[in-house]
């Protein structure tokens, strides 16, 4: 990794995840898709926000917001069951082969998480680069009891119920949507996460908003 990597930031709309809003819905008044291209832009650490999408209104929308929309994704890459993993790496790809960029680091922003706060995107570019890692994702930290049925259809605690609550070692709820560092070179080779992950804890509640429902919209609606 050189000293100042080249981040790209790609974010993916799918046209059939907004059916149901019946378009791309709106919060406070604005686009839900501003407030993760409004936020991409204000990091330091990204060079270029790229909006990866299938729909050509959502494209025009994204250059209008100030992004960079240079392709159309093919339409086979938003069909159901196709992983994000797969729409970074044709990104990546047409960003290679159609205008020779090659960035060090590819960060995963999703328009359903809205709130993020200044500077995360940041710490966790950081924190890949330092720890020299494949992947870097945010995580809600808990620290309350967690149990699970075992194969034997038992209910088994899941973390040690003989300490008390702050002294018990967290656990991590993925939200790769809110930011998700990968190096360019894990997501070449079509690769989620890679071998070496890490892990920025946060603890506010509202990184748990997700509007990909009309029960988390009307949430981050309330929230504003």
């Amino acid at each position: 990794m050189i000293n100042r990597p080249q981040v790209v930031a790609i974010i993916p709309v799918r046209a059939r995840d907004l059916v149901k809003s019946g378009g791309m819905p709106m919060l406070g008044g604005r686009p839900l898709i501003s407030y993760t291209i409004e936020m991409a832009k204000r990091a330091k650490t990204i060079h270029r926000v790229i909006v990866s999408t299938d729909s050509e209104s959502i494209r025009q929308l994204a250059i209008e917001l100030g992004a960079e929309a240079p392709f159309v994704r093919p339409p086979e890459l938003a069909a159901a069951g196709v992983g994000l993993e797969q729409v970074l790496q044709h990104g990546l790809t047409w960003l290679e082969s159609h205008e020779e960029y090659r960035p060090d680091i590819v960060v995963r922003l999703e328009i359903s998480h809205p709130f993020r706060e200044d500077g995360l995107i940041d710490r966790v570019v950081d924190t890949l680069c330092e720890g020299e890692l494949d992947t870097v994702f945010t995580a809600y930290e808990e620290r309350h009891n967690f149990w699970r049925i075992n194969p034997q259809g038992e209910l088994e605690a899941v973390t040690d119920e003989h300490h008390t609550r702050t002294g018990r070692a967290p656990l991590y709820k993925e939200i790769g949507g809110l930011v998700c560092a990968t190096t360019a070179e894990t997501v070449r080779i079509g690769e989620r996460l890679g071998r070496r992950v890490g892990v920025v804890p946060l603890a506010s509640w509202q990184a748990l908003v997700d509007t990909q429902d009309e029960v988390g919209l009307d949430l981050a609606r309330r929230l504003l």
